[in-house]
């Protein structure tokens, strides 16, 4: 019968070393319910990799079509640098990219567009 009492004494130690040491422990976190409208994040901008995907659509075209005078007209007020562009600033860019492209696609004067802007226009 001691063997048994000696077991149980082991037991009730070991019980209390563990109590101890799930006192000590940090607390648990709370654990809450998420709803689906909890996960909605508002958009913060381009990230960017998208901005950079811009960056070189608008290069090629600028190329491949002689757009450059587009692109310088549409940067002058930041020095000429797409990158110091907005967001919204990049994707009217690259619309009037494309704009400009289909223009001289189907033959229609990028005046007769609204591309060209007189100088000092904003």
């Amino acid at each position: 019968m001691t063997g048994t009492t000696g077991k149980e004494n082991r037991l009730h130690a070991l019980a209390n070393m563990i109590s101890a040491q799930l006192d000590a422990a940090p607390p648990r976190p709370k654990l809450r319910l998420i709803r689906r409208d909890d996960l909605v994040v508002e958009p913060q901008g381009m990230d960017a990799a998208t901005k950079d995907l811009h960056y070189r659509i608008i290069r090629d075209l600028s190329r491949m079509y002689a757009l450059g005078w587009l692109v310088r007209q549409e940067t002058e007020h930041v020095g000429g640098s797409m990158e110091r562009l907005g967001d919204e600033e990049l994707r009217t860019l690259r619309k009037k990219m494309d704009q400009a492209r289909e223009c001289l696609v189907e033959g229609i004067a990028f005046d007769d567009a609204g591309l060209v802007r007189q100088r000092g226009e904003q």
